[in-house]
């Protein structure tokens, strides 16, 4: 009679069944880490086109270009904006209330209101607009996954650098120069 084996035995296949496991959980793990990093590239996407399109805004009312100046605007700001009675969209307004308008609108598209399915805008947003001449920046933060490399050393808005969620605040900031009429 032969004694020798055939086959694989229980300990092998249970060997083989925990590499394959392991293997399995990895790419789960990667799977993930690929979709928060997707995330986060849409987010930082969504906030320069935000800050573009509030620098259309002003293009289109430089009369009323210092008044734009502000700070604690969306979720995680001081005050919330409140709709205002003239709607500019047909035209007829003052350069005072289309900036009322238009800064009310800008929070809302901060936040993700008037999408319908409650997607869009930012996660805890908050932006601030300082204006110095014709010279413009806007500075938008909302809230990562994960904390910065290099966490934003100065914070336009006047947010808390303390808190417990500060390191994972994703920053985003651009500046423009927004010319004269040209009459």
């Amino acid at each position: 009679m032969d004694s020798r084996q055939h086959g694989a035995g229980l300990v092998e296949v249970a060997v083989s069944l925990l590499v394959l496991s392991i293997g399995t959980l990895g790419l789960g793990q990667l799977q993930i880490l690929a979709k928060r990093l997707c995330y986060e590239a849409v987010q930082r996407t969504e906030a320069a086109a935000l800050a573009m399109d509030l620098f259309e805004r002003l293009r289109a009312n430089r009369v009323a270009l210092a008044d734009y100046a502000t700070g604690g605007i969306g979720e995680t700001g001081s005050a919330a904006l409140v709709e205002p009675a003239a709607n500019c969209d047909a035209g007829g307004c003052s350069p005072v209330q289309r900036r009322d308008r238009d800064l009310w609108q800008w929070q809302q598209a901060l936040l993700g209101a008037g999408t319908g399915d409650g997607s869009g805008g930012l996660v805890e947003p908050l932006a601030c607009i300082a204006v110095s001449g014709r010279r413009v920046t806007v500075a938008i933060s909302w809230q990562g996954f994960q904390p910065l490399s290099v966490p934003a050393q100065q914070d336009l808005c006047g947010g808390d650098n303390s808190a417990p969620d500060a390191a994972a605040r994703q920053w985003l900031q651009m500046t423009s120069w927004i010319g004269r009429d040209q009459l």
